[in-house]
């Protein structure tokens, strides 16, 4: 143990400010003790203020160390406020200004302390001291503080970023997971071996279940509401400990009274499960438990009705674990985090646990809050009936780059607060995708934020914060989850953000504290629903001429809510509850479909004709039908139709129910017809992987056909039934169109995901659906950072709204490109700045586009007569690329070169390389061509890999690899070696490598589906030898390579100009042009990579060859030598200290003699020059350094 770590654990128990100093000495040689006194900055709060000493990094950093004995008993909740004020009023102080942040220690008599990092954060390159971060660890000798003394003990103090790491609630999650998937993983084996459970998600799924409910009490007795004491479950378990410790009953005969009897009845009722021998004042402890309810402490169906337990040591184990690290009830901000295990913290962990395979990942705080004020600001200004000018709503929403003293909160007349107040009361709010609720957590807090904003300010009158939490959730909150675990998760987090504010003396309450959520967070598929045979449209029972089954779903809206509030005075019967009425609705449905299919069959078989009125509203002229006489196939298959229908009723009994949008909701469909704001953070899962997350469907191929189907039922107007949805389609898109079905006519879209469909192929047919039918509003990136680490893809934030008949050509979508994080850009004046744009503005911190959608849909179109724009096909454009990642000099290159630039496509054929379909087989290196003696006439050069070329002019003599080219018959090849060779790879077993197939083995390589279509399977016929070509992935060595008559595989892509030339090849690899690629590729690979295949590269606007004369400068140097990383090539260092924006470029001087003459043409002055090489070392260092999260 070091010695710092030693002084450490000294202090924790023996408390003293001396020691602070020698702990610094040795966690610091850069530590110099300066005491000062600062009883100056005493006050009512705070005495024998003292300076302990500062710390000078190497790197002009430094750090102030400050100490205050509060007068006050010291606490989690007691004096943060006033603690964190008293650091950045010394911070701000002339005198400690040179400080870039301090540490600040404040303890109370006996010897608990607040030991924080308190910073500001610059707004541009200088900080304005209004905006200030704090990071806290509070310290109590009654917790073991291993966290602190494990962050703070042992990380490094060299410079201020270590400092700040050991402060960072990511490196605390990183401990704490890494140490609770160990522990979580030990307890499933050993729960699943001693109860013989063979269903492993369902052993899984029960341990998550008791760590939840014990996660939860954690919290509850922070509070001292269980037996007076924070340490009740300590406590609990200690007493089974000593008495009857490996007998194994603590889960059943101790746990389960106090999960389902003692925290799910009223108080005063005693524990009467079994014999459980508690100590008197145990049992007293449990008869007095806060009656909880709220579902989290009922038997669940499935995991508390199969007799399992967890056993004794596997208990203990998680205890010690658990209780090992301190809860705090509290959630934190972003301005002010608190290093214990607080809600949110826990909805990271358990995200974590379980989501990887789901590809969901935990959004970030900080984009939650963005997406959640901006989602409100813009639904505001859609729907409120009095306009209210777009500044006030932001300044309402926002804060600005301002003191916190000087924060605007918008300016409101009575009635236009009352009519906020009102509307935000009666929003209907729904994450599709809604893992631990982040999103609905976060609304509510905004939501709270605001009303209580409003009422202060204008005097209106409030409730308190618990009851208003309460009534956001009834009124506004709902999701839905595939998975069951994820439901309880995100429960627990709303129960946890409505806990934290619940008073005191609700711990007494005869009725349930916490509401029940059932049926505002459910489980289901929020793509695919299915009664029976037939996938259900969102919307379904609205269409459904059954008065019986409306009636019953305008009931089921009624019950819902008493339900919410458990009240249980409606039931009918002691089994009635929300899930039975929805079920007896489900099971009327599927016998009107049954009764109508039976109704066919007697038409079909001449029993009685009748006209019938479908499920969904259609009527059925079945006389017609009658008179065909008798049609087996029909026959047979209704008969089919109504088993399955009949198999689907009896399954609905045993669980078996879908999610159906507008019964599961049917109090927001039927009277709003959808909800006000979707939003959410769509599962990120890559087409190959899509399959039923409920596992129902076992066919990957299938569910991908229902995902189709309901995409067409959805936009029925949109997507004809011939429609090809792309099949390369990612899952979010899906979620988009599905997101879009459900919002009313004045709502709002807001997701958080992959950028992917802004630029690539499969992203086409959701562009061309926004541009028809849904107005897009914001499309926003951030340049500056990343924002999901663990997640291998970049992101943008979309805001859209609901789907209109037919969208204004001139309605604007902007583009908006942050340079700098959120935390430092996001404020009222940026935003407000961004709303008023009408053309291209760019500053330090973001970079706005505005354009019309008719622009949008003019770019992205082919037209037959590109003069008169007619009979065009949409075929998309790079939204990603030209408006948001695209740096200012391409605009001003686009204005200068307008009649001087041309696609690449229009004066050269674009294609990919070869795709010989078995690379092992045609690819032949000099040892397996000598091994088999293969003829040379055969075989040709070939470039397999980008690495292969360093220069631009390729040597065949510098590959290593021949292709095998042979058009001859066997017959013509007979006594050749290459025949043998032939003959061998019909023999071969192979392993096939893509596809739906696999890892299967099968023998011969004409039989891969990849060449059996060829008449003769070794011929590679058709080929052409390309002038050059392009790697189709790309880091940061950028080079159109000249071929010299040498194929190239699909590796690269080929280009064949109409007029080959060295202006044509030098033109392609000019710097402009590599600049102008960066735009095009798709940069959302998430480790640092661009991709260009064919399709990109001929969108590239590059300078018409015919401008050019390279004649008078010998190229023969640039074209031999090794091409060099970008940042080489124009004498950018993007690790300086110096912003590449500030650089002087310093390209090679071969390049910049090439780049002259593209720069001459284009009539680029000498700063938009060296703007051209600083902006393409900015489009790769963002694109590779946002990967790395640096």
């Amino acid at each position: 143990m070091s010695e710092a770590k030693q002084i450490l654990e000294t202090l924790i128990n023996d408390f003293s400010i001396d020691k602070f100093g020698r702990f610094f000495r040795e966690k610091s040689r850069q530590f110099k003790s300066l005491e000062e006194n600062y009883t100056r900055y005493n006050d009512d709060n705070f005495k024998s203020g003292l300076k302990i000493g500062e710390i000078n990094f190497d790197d002009e950093d430094s750090l102030t160390i400050c100490a205050f004995e509060v007068k006050k008993e010291l606490s989690e909740r007691a004096g943060k406020k006033a603690q964190y004020q008293k650091a950045k009023d010394i911070l701000k102080s002339s005198e400690n200004q040179k400080y870039s942040a301090g540490i600040f220690i404040f303890y109370d008599s006996i010897g608990n302390f607040r030991f924080s990092l308190v910073y500001p954060e610059a707004i541009g390159t200088r900080r304005q001291w209004n905006n200030f971060r704090r990071f806290t660890y509070f310290v109590n000798k009654e917790f073991t503080n291993k966290t602190f003394i494990k962050q703070i003990g042992d990380k490094e103090f060299l410079k201020l970023d270590d400092i700040k790491y050991a402060f960072s609630i990511t490196a605390v999650t990183d401990i704490f997971y890494d140490e609770f998937f160990t522990i979580y993983d030990s307890v499933v084996k050993k729960t699943k071996e001693f109860n013989q459970i063979k269903d492993d998600e369902k052993v899984r799924d029960f341990v998550l279940l008791f760590t939840i409910r014990l996660v939860f009490l954690g919290f509850i007795q922070k509070k001292k509401w269980i037996g007076e004491s924070e340490k009740f479950i300590q406590e609990f378990f200690s007493e089974y400990r000593i008495k009857f410790f490996g007998d194994d009953n603590f889960y059943l005969r101790w746990l389960t009274p106090l999960f389902f009897e003692a925290l799910n009845f009223p108080q005063g009722r005693k524990v009467a499960y079994g014999d459980n021998d508690f100590a008197i004042e145990t049992e007293n402890k449990l008869q007095m438990a806060p009656y909880l309810n709220g579902g989290l402490f009922k038997p669940k169906i499935g995991y508390d009705d199969n007799g399992w337990i967890i056993p004794d040591k596997e208990i203990e184990y998680f205890l010690s674990f658990l209780f090992a690290h301190s809860f705090t009830i509290e959630e934190n901000s972003f301005e002010d985090e608190d290093l214990q295990l607080n809600p949110e913290f826990l909805g990271i962990i358990f995200e974590r646990l379980v989501n990887k395979v789901d590809g969901a990942v935990y959004t970030p705080r900080t984009e939650v809050n963005l997406m959640c004020r901006l989602s409100l600001v813009k639904w505001l200004q859609k729907n409120l009936k009095n306009p209210i000018s777009s500044t006030n709503l932001y300044e309402l929403f926002f804060r600005e780059s301002e003191k916190v003293e000087d924060q605007k909160q918008g300016s409101f007349s009575q009635k236009e607060a009352l009519e906020i107040l009102e509307k935000l009361q009666n929003l209907s709010i729904c994450d599709p995708a809604v893992g631990s609720g982040a999103f609905l957590v976060g609304m509510m807090q905004v939501l709270d934020d605001t009303e209580q904003v409003l009422k202060v300010k204008y005097n209106l009158n409030g409730k308190s914060t618990f009851d208003r939490k309460k009534e956001i959730i009834k009124n506004s909150l709902y999701g839905v989850e595939v998975k069951e675990w994820a439901v309880w998760i995100c429960q627990l987090r709303l129960w946890l953000s409505l806990f934290v504010d619940a008073p005191d003396n609700l711990k007494n309450s005869l009725l349930p504290i916490l509401p029940s959520l059932d049926f505002k967070v459910r489980q289901g598929d929020s793509l695919i629903q299915r009664i029976g045979s037939k996938t259900f449209p969102v919307e379904g029972h609205l269409t459904i001429q059954s008065n019986s089954i409306k009636r019953k779903i305008t009931e089921l809206k009624k019950f819902k809510i008493d339900y919410f509030e458990n009240d249980k005075s409606n039931l009918l019967e002691e089994y009635d509850n929300p899930y039975r009425r929805e079920l007896v609705i489900f099971e009327e449905i599927l016998d009107l479909e049954i009764k109508e299919k039976e109704d066919q069959l007697r038409i079909l078989k001449n029993i009685k004709p009748i006209k019938t009125i479908s499920l969904f509203g259609d009527i059925d002229d079945v006389d017609k039908q009658g008179s065909l006489g008798l049609d087996s196939d029909k026959i047979s298959n209704l008969e089919n139709e109504v088993t399955q229908l009949k198999d689907q009723r009896r399954i609905l009994k045993n669980g078996g129910k879908p999610l159906v949008w507008s019964i599961e909701f049917a109090e927001v469909f039927a009277e709003k017809n959808g909800f006000d704001i979707i939003i959410g953070n769509p599962p990120y899962v890559r087409q190959e992987s899509i399959s039923d997350p409920t596992g129902k469907i076992k066919d990957k191929k299938e569910y991908k056909r229902f995902l189709e189907e309901m995409v067409k039922m959805d936009f029925s107007e949109d997507f004809s039934k011939k429609t090809k949805i792309n099949a390369q389609s990612d899952l979010y898109t899906y979620f988009y169109i599905r997101g879009l079905r459900l919002l009313n006519q004045g709502g709002i879209h807001t997701f958080i995901c992959s950028n992917s469909w802004l630029d690539v192929g499969y992203g086409v047919w959701l562009q061309d659906f926004l541009l028809k039918r849904c107005p897009v509003d914001l499309i926003i990136d951030n340049h500056a950072r990343r924002s999901f680490e663990a997640a291998d893809v970049n992101t943008i934030i979309s805001i859209i709204h609901a789907p209109q008949k037919k969208i204004d050509e001139n309605y604007i979508t902007k583009f908006v490109a942050f340079k700098k994080p959120f935390e430092e850009s996001v404020f009222t004046e940026n935003l407000v700045a961004i709303e008023n744009s009408k053309e291209v503005t760019s500053n330090d911190t973001l970079r706005v586009y505005p354009i019309t959608n008719k622009k949008l849909k003019e770019t992205g179109t082919e037209f037959e007569d590109n003069e008169l724009m007619k009979s065009g096909k949409y075929v998309g454009d790079k939204w990603g690329g030209k408006y948001l990642r695209a740096p200012d000099i391409f605009f001003t290159i686009l204005k200068k070169g307008k009649d001087k630039l041309v696609k690449l496509g229009d004066i050269a054929d674009v294609r990919f390389g070869i795709k010989t379909g078995a690379n092992d087989f045609f690819y032949l290196n000099e040892e397996k061509i000598k091994l088999w003696g293969i003829e040379k006439e055969f075989l040709q050069p070939v470039i397999i890999s980008p690495r292969e070329c360093k220069e631009i002019f390729i040597s065949p003599n510098k590959l290593s690899n021949k292709i095998l080219i042979c058009a001859k018959t066997k017959e013509e090849l007979n006594g050749t070696n290459v025949l043998k060779y032939i003959n061998y790879g019909e023999k071969e077993k192979i392993i096939i490598k893509q596809g739906s197939n696999k890892g299967n083995t099968i023998v011969g390589y004409q039989n891969l589906e990849s060449v059996k279509g060829r008449k003769y399977w070794w011929n590679l016929d058709n080929l052409v030898h390309p002038y050059c070509s392009y790697p189709m992935i790309n880091n940061i060595r950028l080079i159109f390579i000249k071929n010299n008559g040498i194929l190239n595989d699909a590796n690269l892509v080929s280009v064949l100009p109409k007029n080959e030339s060295i202006e044509f090849l030098l033109n392609l690899n000019s710097t402009y042009n590599m600049m102008n690629l960066e735009l095009l590729g798709m940069a959302n690979l998430g480790e640092g990579a661009i991709k260009l295949n064919p399709a990109y590269i001929k969108g590239a606007l590059i300078l018409d060859p015919k401008y050019l004369d390279f004649g008078h400068i010998d190229t023969s140097k640039f074209i031999n030598r090794a091409v060099k990383s970008i940042f080489e090539e124009c004498g950018i260092d993007p690790k300086s200290d110096i912003p590449i924006e500030e650089q002087e470029p310093k390209p090679l001087s071969d390049r910049a003699e090439l780049d002259k003459i593209i720069f001459d043409a284009l009539d680029l002055t000498e700063v938009e020059r060296k703007d051209v090489y600083r902006s393409v070392c900015r489009l790769v260092w963002n694109r590779i350094s946002k990967a790395k999260n640096i």
